[in-house]
């Protein structure tokens, strides 16, 4: 999992859909996570391991103790990536790894992860009609990505491992 992403929080999935959707695919998979990210992540991630921790969720918090090197190793390891649009993401896809991604105020089809179309990933969109912005901050009420629900995002996670 990579719940942070550099441009600003209009690309950012809520930290609070990232706990349940890993609530919920573990539920269904009884995997282990991998909490990725930078030192400017370590907040978000220190949030998500907080609530995994107290739910009994198996998971290994990595944020800001990788090199790049030892992200792309680690990224190849995993079987599918819930993050947001990010670099991680493109390094994922990349290695070939799935990807599973809310997409917000960016676009899958201009930042998209990979090559257009590609079966392996799972770009989500909510129908905010002002989505894609290319904002930063949202200026209004982030329907663009309260509108990814975590059920959603589960069974697009489940759907990748099925590959």
């Amino acid at each position: 999992m990579n719940p942070g992403a550099e441009y600003g929080p209009a690309k950012r999935w809520p930290v609070e859909r990232f706990i349940a959707a890993a609530q919920e695919i573990q539920k269904r998979t009884n995997c282990v996570w991998l909490l990725f990210g930078g030192t400017g992540d370590a907040a978000i991630t220190g949030q998500i391991a907080a609530s995994l921790r107290a739910s009994r969720v198996a998971f290994h918090a990595l944020a800001g103790q990788t090199t790049l090197r030892e992200l792309m190793a680690l990224l190849k390891l995993c079987r599918v990536l819930l993050t947001n649009d990010s670099g991680p993401m493109h390094v994922a896809a990349a290695l070939g790894t799935p990807v599973v991604v809310p997409f917000g105020s960016t676009s899958p089809e201009l930042t998209g992860p990979g090559l257009p179309g590609d079966p392996r990933h799972r770009l989500l969109k909510s129908d905010a009609p002002c989505s894609p912005c290319f904002l930063r901050e949202c200026p209004i009420d982030f329907r663009c990505m309260q509108g990814i629900g975590v059920e959603r995002a589960a069974a697009a996670v489940g759907e990748a491992l099925k590959r």
